[in-house]
């Protein structure tokens, strides 16, 4: 399969796979048009051969995925990734791509995805579905929430949400996100018991909760660990379908 590399060899410039502007020799050395034609004038300088445009190939689908799964609230759209569609992604996105995909800001975000996705998201009986939350107005990824420990047989996963930034908070975003995400829980995902856990200190959180029916089902101290703070947490429990509460 031709290489398709994505940037030009003289000036930097990114050449995604779908790029009607890039220019190859017969060794793949990968130069922007305006290098090729004005600089060069179409010889390689590394091997004398011609320069000839390269073919472009589509850019992939998966940039969001399911699509006709997508969930559209007043001012988000709450896109869909399970865990094919991270394997999907990672197996046939570039860089940028992927960057592009999960709303990126810099390369330690990147590297942070790159990290969360090969220590595994999944296990044999435990899995995810989560949700981008991007704003409509502006297209900015605002955060993400979901499921993560999804036990399909016990029809159990543990609920997560988070948002990128502190500008993004106090808006009401995440309110607007849980309402149609606890629904698929309980509709979609079949889910008899979703479960929470929140830091005792996080009152806006512990509110969230408290709006959206969840109860207090227990305390639990030492649950997660940031350097040498620890987090006392309130485990939440909602049961979405009336048989099981």
């Amino acid at each position: 399969m031709l290489h398709l590399k994505e940037s030009c060899e003289l000036c930097a410039k990114i050449l995604t796979k779908d790029s009607s502007e890039a220019f190859i020799c017969s060794y793949e050395c990968t130069y922007c048009a305006a290098c090729a034609n004005e600089r060069l004038k179409l010889v390689c300088p590394n091997c004398n051969g011609d320069l000839q445009k390269r073919p472009s190939r589509k850019k992939n689908k998966l940039i969001f995925p399911n699509q006709n799964t997508l969930i559209s609230t007043d001012r988000l759209r709450l896109i869909p990734f399970d865990q094919k569609a991270y394997d999907d992604i990672f197996a046939h996105a570039s860089k940028q791509e992927i960057m592009q995909i999960f709303g990126h800001q810099n390369e330690e975000e990147y590297e942070l995805e790159c990290s969360r996705y090969k220590g595994g998201f999944s296990t044999y009986n435990l899995t995810i579905q989560f949700f981008q939350l991007v704003l409509k107005e502006t297209q900015e990824v605002l955060g993400w929430a979901g499921y993560h420990s999804w036990a399909k047989q016990h029809h159990r996963a543990e609920l997560f949400y988070s948002l990128k930034q502190d500008e993004f908070k106090r808006k009401g975003y995440m309110s607007e996100a849980l309402a149609p995400i606890l629904a698929y829980g309980k509709n979609q995902m079949a889910l008899h018991r979703i479960e929470a856990f929140v830091a005792t200190d996080n009152v806006p959180s512990n509110r969230l909760m408290e709006k959206f029916g969840f109860q207090k089902e227990a305390l639990l101290k030492h649950r997660y660990q940031f350097g040498d703070e620890v987090d006392t947490d309130t485990m939440y429990v909602l049961f979405p379908h009336p048989n099981y509460q």
